[in-house]
């Protein structure tokens, strides 16, 4: 059973009375005899201590839910009369710092609940969950209590270690860039896209940062060398283990070859090294540029393991000793020794249902409009666009034709289509 040392909401102060109310529980406790001395009190404002009663009052707060049932403090303060001249308050009341800020309708305690919830969980899922543990709060007052947290802390500091990557706005659709202090844990600021400049310009007025922790895209390793060129670039660990991870699911589903060591040796720092140039021509994006450069690096990296094998056979290499050496099949270095110069990519053949089956010249159709020249060819090849369909429809038909058995090809036959038999009443009633 609780006793009134225990319904205290708060030490030093006297419990004078416990009461059921019909929806809450009202707890009463009196401050005077809590007060550090009885007798004066200290002026928030001037701070100068008054021993001049003015009047007491009962100040209500609500306090955490005993039983599944809100709970109601009842504090009775005392108002005292300012004797200072030239202080602008001429009554002020006594504080419980312990208990409650001044003004606030809650005690020190239930708020510091609200603003957890809120953290946690957001304005109306908290809402429903403190109005079920008996501690009703809106979803505005609880946002308004973490927005009144975040604002009352106190001023950032210098930021050394800093760590950028991107955040959706509106996911799937707007990207920014968030930048977090990464030895405070605390977001220090909020970007409003994911472009280079902005990120560079941010860095340019923080010139204090020693250390700059990205994922390993190349777009904040831009900005980071333009904006912070004296900051060490460091790939941070979440995006170290994802690739990890991935490569590790890759491999053990069987779904790609074994990795093999890269073509290209890099020497020296991470953040030295020169980014290739990636052409962007006709307007393409950064991502098809980005499939652009990696298809070249490819085709370096399979010339120069061409090179590889017609220079270890001419040195009198067998098959099986150059296939153990570079990694790769006994079929494949079999096949590639045979040549002289470096074969194609395998391509797809052609289907049916294109014109580069028939034999079209200029397949697909709409190949050319772009890369001809510019006096009137556009207006060209639109209007030739249609007698190219009518070749290809026409060699279609004409393929389709000879695909046909010779049984089935008769000359001369006519299909007729029988009249419909119309039933009257005559035809039913016998």
């Amino acid at each position: 059973m609780k006793t009134l040392a225990s319904w205290a909401p708060a030490p030093n102060l006297t419990v004078t009375a416990i009461e059921s109310g019909d929806p809450d529980w009202i707890v009463t406790v009196d401050s005077r005899d809590a007060e550090q001395d009885r007798d004066r009190a200290s002026c928030p404002v001037c701070g100068i201590q008054s021993s001049s009663r003015h009047s007491s009052y009962i100040r209500t707060l609500r306090d955490l839910s005993a039983q599944g049932r809100r709970v109601n403090i009842q504090a009775r303060l005392t108002r005292w009369r300012c004797r200072n001249d030239q202080c602008d308050r001429r009554i002020f009341a006594g504080r419980l710092p312990t208990l409650a800020t001044p003004f606030a309708r809650r005690t020190a305690r239930l708020a510091g609940i609200v603003r957890l919830f809120g953290h946690s969980v957001g304005g109306r899922p908290s809402e429903r969950l403190m109005a079920r543990l008996g501690m009703p709060v809106s979803d505005t007052t609880i946002l308004r209590s973490v927005k009144e947290c975040v604002g009352a802390q106190p001023t950032r500091g210098v930021v050394r270690v800093a760590g950028i990557d991107e955040w959706a706005w509106r996911k799937g659709m707007t990207f920014g860039t968030v930048i977090v202090d990464l030895e405070r844990r605390q977001v220090v600021e909020l970007l409003a896209d994911r472009s280079a400049g902005t990120a560079a310009h941010w860095f340019k007025k923080h010139p204090e940062i020693e250390v700059v922790s990205r994922d390993r895209a190349g777009l904040y390793a831009d900005a980071a060398r333009q904006g912070a060129p004296q900051a060490r670039q460091v790939a941070d660990r979440f995006h170290l283990l994802k690739n990890f991870q991935e490569t590790v699911e890759r491999q053990l589903g069987r779904f790609e070859a074994p990795i093999r060591a890269s073509a290209v040796q890099f020497e020296g720092d991470l953040d030295t090294l020169e980014q290739p140039a990636i052409e962007r021509s006709n307007g393409c994006s950064d991502t098809v540029a980005h499939e652009r450069l990696l298809r070249r690096g490819r085709a370096a990296a399979r010339k120069a393991m061409f090179d590889d094998i017609r220079a270890l056979y001419e040195a009198g290499s067998p098959v099986t000793e150059i296939a153990r050496k570079l990694g790769l099949g006994p079929r494949r270095v079999y096949r590639w020794v045979r040549r002289i110069d470096l074969p194609e990519p395998s391509a797809m053949e052609p289907k049916v249902c294109t014109p580069a089956y028939f034999g079209v010249p200029g397949a697909p159709l709409g190949r050319g409009i772009d890369q001809s020249p510019a006096s009137g060819s556009r207006i060209s090849v639109i209007e030739a666009t249609p007698a190219r369909l009518a070749t290809w429809r026409a060699s279609s038909l004409r393929g389709a034709a000879a695909a046909l058995p010779q049984e089935k090809r008769v000359k001369g036959l006519r299909w007729t289509r029988k009249p419909r038999r119309r039933h009257t009443c005559e035809a039913w009633t016998r």
